[in-house]
């Protein structure tokens, strides 16, 4: 009995704790999540306070009028997770995918999924708009297969079974005709008349409502206003006019409408006293937003409504999503607005702006992780040493520096003035530290983010496919600073993916003070086509003018004129005749060559001739390579050097990877068992090609290519049989690793390749892809990865002593950090001590996935489009930042911290021990010489 009760005290003391690592608590890293762009918005019951959204990331969310974001739930990636429907109840109801289409309900408060049914017919595989409506638990899909026909099918919202079909004479249809689906009605506009059709009804003909208002309107198109009362707006955009009513009852004739408003004035519907309803109006202007309200059926305006709301000042064209009143009273409404560059935000009409969002940042498409600037007190010590001012000055479109001193900063006497000044500042800096009065002097004139010691305080550079540039904190992930692109200018597309890119290049870094950091985004112009560079400093996010400084005058653009089919970068060492400049080269879509900036173009062909670009064209499989050289009359000339022709028809490259060029190589050899070396083969020359097809016998096929893209050669090449996309590939130092989807076995594969020259070094100085070619020796092996794999990069180092490891974003939303000792090629069938001594473990098909590998542990990160990883100030430690739906950002250590001491590391301990130490040999030497001493007069 006695020990029965010390077991029950025993388990009575004892409590539920949950612990995680030191660097799993958001020390060393931090997450966002966002949703995007929403296409569906809908607020939700009067006491709900909450708005629900499907976005075109194919995302279902939640957020609170009070706080921002509640729920989400992220569905399947591409078409197969496309929102067709969100309806707004006691639960969420979405009907999503086009063949087989997914019905789900969801929990309204917590975004739990309560009821999930699947739709499959062989209606849903014609092609043609479809659009869906819900009453009644029966789900209507109208099918717009225009010209041909218009066809309604129905599907039970429960258990998914087909209840009905039924086809719709729609002879007078065509391509230019619009239609929309409100509520139960199915209306369209052709030829300025509007036939509309009920739904629910079983009369299959079509009702005519004539307009005969529309007479002298043209280039007309049709939208939804409110679908409680059959609102619709038709705008022209010949007389820059929309005209509001409703065609509730399918009239047969509406002589005039409720409203005519200008083309760019967005409106929504607001409930109103008895049973009336408010057209809320919004004319954007500056950087506000003017409200006006009128009452649809007498046009009667509305006082109260009448206010400005302030936008942001980086915000564009402003879109109201969703609006929710209690009728009769101004106060509480509330509007739910979205931008075309992505950001959403809450007003209250009372209260102005509750909560914004930068939904922008999901569609990030380039990253730069750049080095800050050094602090007024470092620019000070650094001034002392070494003015640059003073070789700059004597250029003419070079940056004068003015000294804040007084005092010329050429001479003797400005230099030493410098450096006192800066001495006076860190003795100044001492005391206050000293004495804890302030903090120690570090700005100044200077705002923002500075140097640390390290180099792990950075700033993040992203673009964003939208159009907007973001400059972001990489130690707390606030936004720095926020620029907008003008529309007219538009991402480029990639002609292997379809996908938007804009390449970013770091002209100069900020290892150049007093010059501020240089970057040139590359974009195009959306009527012509045209290329054009957009010069910033992302440090500021300040415009730039051509020759690399802040000007009030400069736009920033800088429009090239033709085409652009290629863009390289020039990495020669910069230097005070080209402003730490470096130049970009740029091959148009004629063969022609040009050089930016155009100032510094006789400094930059001197490196011309060293320079080599290659072309890869997915539609034909035509890999191209040029060189270049000064010509006779002072300007770059290009050369048709190679071809290598992908066989037509049969294969796409759908992947191309080349080398980082900020990676280092610190080691030329591999030291095997025997102590001999295996050279590597590094070639900076080499570019991996990913190419794609499909074949009749083996259906999907994928082939690798090496090329060397200056002299065109194929170092290797392989097959893979029936394996397919999505691919993933790596390429540094020595080696590839690429993932793809073996078809056969229905699973993930992860090949690696390894080359080395051999024992014997062909040039231990220098490669050249002109002299004769090497022939490498490949070694290749493939593991089965249980995950499928949604992006891949390798990890890089300041000096690259650190090991590779290899980060993989699962779509599980893991990021896995995979050493590269796992896809060693090198890894033996048997083990044998030989491979022991050199560090390769036995080979194992199946890649293991431990948790403690996944570096954002429970922080999930879903839909990942890309990893960037940039060296820090540490050998030992690798910046990452993974971007897509949400970001995230951490830093690895794939050596662990060699070169930093613990943060448990005993200071006082071991400063004791010194100082004992140093104390004792001082005594011991006193004690020495009078021992010596003595024994010198015995």
């Amino acid at each position: 009995m006695l020990s029965m009760l010390v077991m029950f005290v025993k388990i009575s003391l004892l409590t539920v704790c949950n612990g995680l690592y030191e660097d799993q608590i958001g020390k060393f890293d931090w997450r966002q999540k966002y949703v995007g762009q929403p296409i569906f918005s809908k607020f939700g019951e009067a006491d709900s306070g909450k708005v629900y959204v499907a976005t075109e990331k194919n995302v279902v969310a939640a957020f609170s009028c009070k706080t921002g974001l509640i729920w989400r739930q992220v569905l399947e990636k591409d078409d197969q997770g496309v929102i067709n429907l969100l309806h707004v109840g006691p639960e969420i109801l979405t009907v999503s995918g086009s063949n087989p289409v997914y019905v789900r309900k969801w929990d309204a408060n917590y975004g739990f999924i309560t009821m999930d049914a699947t739709i499959q017919s062989k209606h849903l595989e014609s092609p043609g708009d479809k659009k869906w409506t819900l009453k009644s638990g029966v789900l209507y899909q109208v099918h717009l297969n225009l010209p041909s026909q218009i066809s309604v099918s129905t599907y039970s919202a429960y258990g998914g079974a087909e209840l009905s079909y039924r086809l719709i004479p729609s002879q007078w249809a065509s391509k230019s005709t619009r239609c929309i689906v409100i509520g139960g009605l199915l209306a369209c506009l052709q030829d300025k008349l509007l036939r509309a059709i009920d739904l629910y009804e079983e009369d299959s003909t079509f009702k005519i409502i004539r307009l005969p208002f529309l007479e002298q309107w043209f280039d007309l198109d049709i939208n939804l206003i409110n679908s409680a009362k059959k609102v619709v707006e038709i705008t022209s955009l010949s007389e820059s006019k929309k005209a509001i009513f409703s065609i509730e009852g399918i009239p047969e004739e509406i002589l005039k409408p409720s409203l005519i408003l200008a083309s760019e004035t967005v409106v929504t519907a607001i409930p109103w006293e008895k049973n009336q309803l408010v057209i809320l109006s919004a004319v954007q202007s500056n950087h506000s937003l003017g409200l006006a309200a009128h009452i649809l059926e007498t046009g009667e305006s509305i006082n109260e409504y009448a206010s400005e709301l302030q936008l942001p000042a980086t915000v564009g064209k402003v879109n109201i999503q969703a609006s929710y009143c209690v009728p009769g009273k101004v106060k509480t409404c509330v509007l739910f607005l979205s931008s075309e560059d992505h950001t959403i935000m809450l007003y209250q009409l009372s209260a102005g702006m509750i909560w914004s969002r930068e939904e922008a940042l999901a569609s990030i498409v380039s990253v730069e992780i750049l080095e800050l600037p050094v602090s007024d007190m470092d620019a000070v010590i650094e001034n002392s040493f070494d003015s640059k001012e003073d070789a700059l000055n004597k250029r003419q479109h070079f940056y004068k520096a003015k000294s804040d001193l007084g005092v010329s900063s050429t001479g003797f006497m400005g230099m030493l003035w410098r450096r006192l000044s800066s001495q006076a500042l860190q003795v100044r800096a001492l005391v206050m530290k000293v004495l804890g009065v302030e903090d120690p002097v570090t700005g100044g004139p200077r705002t923002g983010p500075v140097r640390d010691g390290f180099g792990l305080h950075r700033m993040i550079v992203a673009a964003s496919a939208t159009g907007k540039l973001f400059g972001i904190d990489n130690l707390s992930g606030e936004i720095i600073w926020q620029r907008r692109l003008e529309s007219k200018y538009v991402p480029l597309q990639d002609k292997s993916t379809s996908s938007k890119h804009m390449p970013l290049f770091v002209l100069r870094t900020t290892s150049h003070f007093p010059l501020p950091a240089h970057c040139v985004l590359l974009l195009k112009n959306r009527d012509t086509g045209e290329g054009v560079l957009y010069i910033f400093n992302p440090m500021s996010g300040q415009h730039m003018s051509e020759y690399g400084f802040d000007e009030a005058t400069s736009t920033g653009y800088y429009p090239l004129g033709y085409n652009v089919t290629q863009c390289s970068m020039l990495h020669y060492q910069a230097s005070e005749e080209t402003v730490f400049l470096k130049g970009l080269l740029i091959l148009d879509s004629k063969g022609s060559a040009h050089l930016y900036p155009k100032w510094i173009s006789s400094t930059l062909m001197e490196h011309a001739h060293n320079t080599f670009l290659y072309v890869a064209d997915p539609s034909t499989g035509v890999l191209s390579g040029f060189s270049f050289a000064k010509s006779i009359d002072q300007e770059v000339s290009v050369k048709h050097v190679w071809d290598n022709v992908l066989p037509p028809g049969t294969q796409r490259i759908t992947a191309v990877a080349s080398k980082n060029p900020l990676e280092r190589v610190n080691s030329q050899g591999r030291v095997l068992a025997d102590r001999s070396v295996l050279y590597k083969y590094i070639n900076p020359n080499l570019v991996a090609f990913l190419a794609q097809g499909f074949d009749p016998i083996h259906k999907h096929f994928l082939n690798v290519y090496l090329v060397d893209v200056v002299s065109g050669a194929i170092v290797f090449s392989l097959t893979h049989k029936r394996a397919k996309g999505p691919v993933h590939i790596l390429h540094s130092e020595n080696w590839v690793v690429y993932s793809y989807y073996n078809d056969k076995s229905r699973r993930t594969e992860v090949a690696s390749l390894e080359l080395y020259e051999g024992k014997v070094q062909s040039n231990s100085t220098a490669f050249s892809s002109v002299t004769t070619p090497l022939q490498p020796i490949v070694e290749r092996q493939a593991f089965i990865l249980p995950a499928v794999v949604d992006a891949m990069k390798e990890t890089i180092t300041e000096k690259g002593i650190t090991s590779k490891h290899i980060l993989m974003a699962l779509s599980t939303g893991g990021i896995l950090e995979l050493p590269w000792m796992f896809v060693d090629p090198r890894r033996p069938i048997m083990a044998m001590s030989e491979m022991r001594d050199e560090g390769v473990i036995p080979y194992i098909p199946e890649l293991p996935i431990p948790m403690d590998a996944i570096i954002n542990y429970n922080k999930t990160v879903m839909q990942v489009s890309g990893i960037h990883t940039a060296p820090s100030g540490l050998e030992s430690t690798c910046l990452v930042f993974v971007y897509g739906l949400d970001l995230f950002y951490t830093r690895v250590a794939p050596s662990k911290t060699f070169d930093l001491l613990k943060e448990d590391f005993d200071h006082f301990l071991i400063s004791a021990v010194l100082l004992g130490l140093t104390v004792a040999s001082y005594l011991t030497r006193k004690l020495s010489a009078r021992k010596a001493l003595k024994q010198a007069w015995k």
